[in-house]
Order: structure tokens, then C-alpha cells, then sequence
């Protein structure tokens, strides 16, 4: 063979490789791996989706029963290939999909080519719930913190005790690790819960709840109290600092505001007040006491919720008492 017909065989080779570096036979595969995942989600065929993934989880969602065919797939397409120095080849495999709705999500799932077998690297949405306790996905119940989804369109109910009449949780599309709202635009990886909406007996648990709170509040006024000691540049003290303040209204309340990692926030629909015996600072107590009402919120408070029992009691945010600032009375 001439020279020129090994240099062309040589330069043929060369462009061959350029070309493979840049389209790898293994594109394909990648694409059609995640394709069948997402196709057999759809499907309901949870056992050879799983069967795609690096590491096959398990959880009370993973079943048929949770899924539906409520969206469909819109593109899946390589963007990526690369092979390590240890010759691990990975690509990456841009995916988006439709809910019935018209909202869209997309994900770049990583692919792993695992003894030659395309293998999806990415791990399943796992929580993303600020709801503590038990939650129902399209049907299917099972602990809130054992909460792993496959891709599709979820309706998202707590099943509440019988002092909860709604969770309130909104529906959404879940691809990858993330969830949009049904006809919202950004995606997230926490589904923001507009709290819990309370039966007849939930309020009145509420209430009790609250009250018993604050009457211990008003007995020591510690932290996680609504109301505390007089700011200190005030021009009146306690009289007897070990007597205990007196309740004279209890705010109105219920749950508002979203959800904590604790429990649902309480909102204040009407302020509380409470009174005390004061005298002017520096009198050394021999002044006539006078009376302090001061005022107050409960939007530092959150609801406690006994998944199983339907019990509430009271938990605070705040770090300190709020001081009483103001004197009339």
C-alpha cells in the first residue's frame, strides 16, 4: 500500500474517532434507559423501573396503585458523555415531561454504564414535605419521612385524626428531585403547605391547647412565651416579680401562615392581653401599684399535631419573650 493510501487510512481513523468522542455508541443507550424508566412509570410497571436505577429504593409509594397516566413524555435526549481516567463512562440524559394541566418540568438524569449496562444514577424525590405524620399520595398512605416518588402527577392528601378536616397540600408533577405545583412556572424541592384546616373539635382543642399555654406563660414567662418582663428602659417594674400576670383576654387564633419543620404556624385573628401590679422604677416599693395591660400575638406559636391520637398542644419559635412595652389602665 502507498504512503498517501496509509496517510488517508490513518486520517480516516483519526475522524472516526473524533466522531465517536463526540456521538459515543453508547448514546443511544443512554437515551433509551431513561426513556423506558420514564415509560414504564407511566405504565405502572414499578418493579422494571426500579430495576433501571443504580440503587433501587423502596418505600410504601413505589407501588402501581400511587402512579397514573397523567402526564406524558415531552423530550429525552443525551447533552452529554464523558469516560474518566478509570474509564467509567457516565452520560447525561436531558428529560422533561407534561402533566395533563400543561405544566412542564425537566431533569438531566445521569446514566452509568455499569458492566456495559446503562444504569440511572440519580436517586427518587424523597421528602420535601414540612407535614409530620402520615401522607396520601393518589390513594396510596404511608409514613410522611418514608415518602420516595417516581415521576409523574401526584395529588398529595395528609390523612388527618379527627381534629383536621384538610391538610391543604397541593397537587403536583415530581421528575427527578423536584416537584411543581399543578399551573405554577418555577420548580422546587419542598412543596410549600398552606397548613392545616381544623374540624369543630380540632378548634376547640386549639383553644384549650392555647389557653393552657399561656396560663403557664403567665405563671413564669419563659421562653417560647408570647408575652415577657417590661423592656428594661421602661419607667415602671413588676411590683412583686413572683406573682403571676393575669389572662384578661385570650387572643383568637388558628392555623396560618404555612408550616414549620415543627408543625403548621398559628396565626393571631385576635390579640390577647395581659395585666400585672407595677411601680415606678427606683420607688423602692413603697409606691401605690398600678395595673399594666399589655398586649399580644401568638405568631410565634405552632401547632403540635399527635399524628394518631389527633391531640394538639402549643410549640414556640421564639427565642425570647416578646417584653411588654406599653402601659395604660
Amino acid at each position: 500500500m502507498s504512503n498517501l493510501g496509509l496517510a488517508l487510512i490513518a486520517a480516516l481513523t483519526a475522524a472516526l474517532a473524533a466522531v465517536l468522542t463526540w456521538f459515543p455508541i453508547q448514546r443511544p443507550a443512554a437515551e433509551a434507559a431513561v426513556r423506558s424508566f420514564l415509560e414504564e412509570v407511566r405504565a405502572g410497571e414499578v418493579d422494571a423501573a426500579l430495576a433501571r436505577l443504580e440503587e433501587a429504593p423502596s418505600g410504601p409509594f413505589l407501588v402501581p396503585e400511587a402512579l397514573n397516566a397523567d402526564w406524558e413524555i415531552v423530550e429525552v435526549a443525551q447533552v452529554a458523555y464523558e469516560r474518566d481516567e478509570d474509564g467509567v463512562r457516565t452520560a447525561e440524559v436531558y428529560a422533561e415531561i407534561l402533566a395533563y394541566d400543561g405544566t412542564r418540568l425537566a431533569h438531566r438524569y445521569e446514566v452509568v454504564f455499569a458492566s456495559g449496562e446503562p444504569r440511572i444514577a440519580d436517586r427518587l424525590t424523597e421528602g420535601g414535605f414540612y407535614t409530620i405524620g402520615v401522607l396520601e399520595a393518589n390513594g396510596v398512605t404511608g409514613p410522611t419521612q418514608e415518602a420516595r416518588l417516581l415521576p409523574g402527577v401526584y395529588h398529595f392528601y395528609g390523612s388527618p385524626p379527627s381534629t383536621v378536616a384538610d391538610m391543604n397540600m397541593p397537587s403536583a408533577l415530581v421528575l427527578g428531585d423536584a416537584f411543581i405545583e399543578l399551573g405554577e412556572e418555577r420548580p422546587t424541592d419542598r412543596l410549600l403547605e398552606s397548613g392545616p384546616e381544623l374540624t369543630g373539635e380540632g378548634r376547640a382543642a386549639l383553644t384549650e391547647a392555647l389557653r393552657d399555654h399561656l396560663d403557664a406563660c403567665a405563671a413564669e414567662r419563659e421562653r417560647g412565651c408570647p408575652f415577657g418582663p417590661l423592656a428594661e428602659e421602661h419607667p415602671f417594674v413588676e411590683a412583686d416579680p413572683s406573682e403571676p400576670w393575669r389572662v384578661v383576654e385570650y387572643p383568637s387564633a388558628a392555623p396560618g401562615g404555612g408550616m414549620t419543620p415543627q408543625g403548621p404556624r398559628v396565626g393571631t385573628a385576635e390579640t390577647g392581653a395581659v395585666e400585672f401590679d407595677a411601680v415606678p422604677a427606683g420607688s423602692g416599693g413603697g409606691a401605690e401599684p398600678i395595673t399594666v395591660r399589655c398586649a399580644f400575638t401568638v405568631n410565634d406559636l405552632f401547632l403540635i399535631v399527635d399524628w394518631e391520637t389527633g391531640a394538639l398542644g402549643i410549640g414556640s419559635s421564639a427565642v425570647e419573650p416578646s417584653p411588654c412595652e406599653w402601659l395604660t389602665g
